[in-house]
């Protein structure tokens, strides 16, 4: 009973402010703001322009980016904090489509791979329903546009006469090639069919409607705010125009003289005034120079101030505008959701997404929701195609409706790198999802190029709940071939011959470990098997020497990750400390050359920690620094001899160019590392950046005179590498130019063009 007595005193205090507000001013305004994509940023500057000299706005109405701001005031929001919002990150994210690492907890991702694109597939569709729809991710706009505008919503009983300010926007239906008028509703899902604009943004149904961007048929909405307001002026605010003949050599222009009808920009003279603020085209979808826009609409509207006040003669207090404002928003309910109705799935699917979002809750937040929304919108074995919240004025709280459905069932992916160097290959991947209560990712790939190729089969099942868990196994083959890479080991006493088999079946589970974290243990069998000889100088007939080692490592591992890339990163940190105990029995096989007639056996345990943290930090002027450290500590012992010692050893390979090399120097059982970053944004997704690093081996392994290993002096040496990149991030991956320095004696220096990405699968102690 209290909470209703406190919204009536709420509704009521409302109403009183209404009530002054139109009986006072006779005169009535409307505000018609265009369409125009990221230009549109000038509408806020014209809005806050107006508010501050005291014109008064009784209706508004929008197109496009125009129904949008329009749409935000109207909802109860003021200029300024529409300015904060279009400048801030979570901005950009939305309209960029791109979910981040801050959206999905870490544990649900797969392993890092080649891939530059993938397909669904669904082999019971028609082609044409396989073709995606559009480019741009709706997840997150649709989540935002819920948090904005639903409370709204339900204050007005979903009537847009009723909002804050009273408010039309105009969709384009297709089917009829009609303009819609939206004036009652979700008024989020009706801004979002204002703005779909098509290709870019999938089409949005309402009323049985598929609706597309309202700019298709009518850009500029004054007629809709004649009609349906009557009002005696009209300020206009305009940042687009008709597009012009379209180019033959330009798709992009046909297409969009197809699709966008001319539009009718003017205002008679003794009825209004049109602002054209002096924006500079950019692309749809840029708002970087949103804060530029805003300024030139707000000063654009002052210099039109005289204009304005010949024709409105009433003026209303900004603080007016700011209590009742203040009053229009203290009626919003909270955003409390007691049901979830899910849409599109089978009963036992829904359970799954169930488990998912609420984990038994009976009542929780939107914010409480938020993430594990976001978690589902990212799960690739199922799809968000719509979510909305319908107020429940018994209750006093919200349903949350949600239309999903499966993801198709195969997934394929292609990737790989073209390099200059010997770092070219291929990949492809399979993967076959089905969703029940719980969730099955099988997946299989191949790698296969001059110097690395591999296999993989795997699987791996997914426990959704209050503490989610998964449990997985792969079998892996992974073959590399170093003979192929030019490169030497040390000076003419160390083989330049080496093939390496990497072959394991592994068994782990994971949970999460924070948002961006996850703790996994695995148990791994594991057969490894390296072919070589201990001298530069061999012949066909010659037969290398062998080792193989059959072990099982056991390994723990916390992880935090919130990179930005799988390759070439430029923000976040990653974190990972991970321990292991393994043992095995090692068995040498001697070769022509090695000058020994009888094969070895030898049992080695040893446990090891390995600590490692990436980390980039903010802007320090036009560079950005990182930072990478790394300890890594064993109570390893040697194998048979020198070669197979500095074989077992772990690498440090901190940059994609020294993970096809064997470089002797940076391996050792103990050592640690450290390094710096720097990077400069030479222009959008263009960079350059040079890295410097330092290794520090315990103690040295050495070669004796019989080609046994012996340990060198504590800290004797430590040792360098650098490399200088320009990268260019393209939708598909990286193409990268490289020039890299370590220390190596046969060749020290090296410089390389790769398009793709230095990716393989996991090794049997990784």
């Amino acid at each position: 009973m209290k909470f209703k007595i406190i919204g009536f005193y709420k509704i009521w205090v409302f109403l009183i402010f209404t009530g002054l507000f139109t009986t006072v001013n006779a005169q009535k305004v409307a505000v018609v703001l265009s369409g125009g994509g990221a230009r549109g940023a000038a509408h806020i500057g014209v809005l806050k322009a107006l508010e501050e000299n005291n014109i008064p706005i009784d209706y508004i109405t929008g197109t496009s980016i125009g129904a949008m701001i329009a749409g935000l005031y109207a909802a109860g929001y003021s200029p300024e904090e529409m300015e904060a919002f279009f400048l801030s990150g979570n901005f950009q994210e939305m309209v960029s489509g791109e979910l981040t690492t801050q959206h999905s907890d870490y544990y649900t991702r797969d392993d890092k791979d080649a891939g530059w694109i993938s397909l669904d597939l669904d082999f019971k569709k028609k082609l044409s329903k396989m073709l995606p729809t559009n480019i741009i991710s709706l997840v997150e706009m649709d989540f935002v546009f819920m948090k904005l505008f639903a409370s709204a919503s339900a204050v007005a009983g979903y009537n847009f006469d009723s909002l804050f300010i009273p408010f039309r926007c105009v969709a384009a239906d297709i089917d009829s090639n009609k303009v819609v008028v939206l004036r009652k509703g979700d008024l989020g899902r009706s801004i979002r069919a204002s703005l779909t604009f098509p290709f870019y943004f999938k089409p949005i149904e309402i009323d049985n409607k598929l609706l597309f961007d309202g700019g298709m048929y009518n850009n500029f909405p004054s007629d809709v705010a004649m009609e349906n307001f009557h009002p005696d002026v009209i300020i206009g605010s305009k940042v687009s125009g008709n597009y012009e003949k379209p180019d033959p050599d330009d798709v992009v222009s046909q297409i969009q003289n197809m699709l966008m009808s001319n539009t009718n920009f003017d205002i008679p003279a003794d009825k209004g005034v049109l602002i054209e603020p002096p924006v500079e085209k950019v692309d749809l979808l840029d708002f970087s120079k949103s804060k530029e826009f805003i300024e030139k609409g707000y000063n654009e509207t002052i210099k039109q101030l005289k204009d304005i006040q010949k024709l409105v003669k009433s003026t209303r207090d900004t603080t007016l505008v700011d209590e009742r404002r203040k009053a229009f928003n203290a009626t919003k309910p909270p955003y409390l959701i007691d049901t979830v109705v899910i849409e599109g799935l089978k009963k036992h699917e829904a359970n799954y997404v169930y488990r998912t979002l609420l984990c038994r809750s009976n009542v929780v937040s939107l914010d409480e929701i938020q993430h594990k929304y976001y978690n589902l919108a990212t799960d690739d074995k199922l799809k968000i195609y719509s979510s909305r919240l319908v107020f429940d004025t018994i209750s006093g709280k919200f349903m949350l409706r949600l239309g999903i459905k499966p993801a198709d069932k195969f997934l394929l992916k292609f990737g790989g790198n073209i390099s200059t160097q010997s770092a070219s290959e291929a990949f492809v991947e399979l993967q076959y999802k089905y969703l029940f209560s719980e969730a099955l990712k099988l997946k299989t790939n191949v790698y296969f190029g001059r110097f690395y190729s591999s296999a993989l089969l795997g699987g791996r099942l997914d426990f959704p709940g209050k503490l989610p868990f998964y449990l997985g196994a792969k079998v892996v083959f992974n073959y590399y071939d170093y003979f192929k890479t030019g490169f030497h080991f040390i000076e003419d006493i160390t083989p330049s011959f080496l093939l390496q088999d990497n072959n394991y079946f592994r068994v782990y589970g994971g949970i999460p470990a924070t948002t961006n974290g996850k703790l996994e243990a695995s148990v791994t069998f594991a057969g490894l098997e390296d072919e070589y000889y201990q001298t530069n100088i061999f012949s066909r007939e010659d037969t290398a020497d062998m080792t193989q080692f059959r072990c099982i490592p056991g390994m723990v591992k916390w992880e935090l990750n919130t990179l930005n890339r799988k390759q070439f990163a430029t923000a976040g940190a990653r974190f990972m400390i991970r321990a292991g105990y393994l043992g095995g029995n090692e068995t040498y096989i001697s070769g022509s050359l090695s000058g020994k007639n009888n094969d070895y056996e030898q049992r080695h345990n040893w446990g090891w920690v390995d600590v490692v943290w990436d980390n980039y930090f903010q802007k320090l002027g036009p560079v950005k620094l990182g930072f990478y450290g790394e300890v890594y500590l064993s109570d390893q012992d040697f194998f048979s001899n020198y070669t197979s010692s500095l074989l077992a050893a772990p690498a440090f390979a901190p940059f994609p160019a020294v993970k096809t090399l064997f470089l002797p120097y940076f391996r050792s059982y103990n050592y640690g590392a450290v390094g710096i970053k720097g990077i400069v944004s030479i222009f959008k997704h263009f960079d350059f950046r040079a890295e410097g690093y330092m290794y520090q081996p315990y103690r040295e392994i050495l070669k004796a005179p019989d080609n046994t290993a012996f340990f060198g002096e504590k800290f004797a040496k430590r040792y360098f590498m650098f490399t200088g990149a320009l990268v260019f991030h393209t939708f598909i991956g990286p193409i990268s130019l490289t020039a890299n320095y370590f220390n190596n004696p046969d060749q020290d220096f090296s410089v390389a063009l790769n398009i793709g990405y230095v990716i393989f699968n996991q090794k049997a102690l990784e």
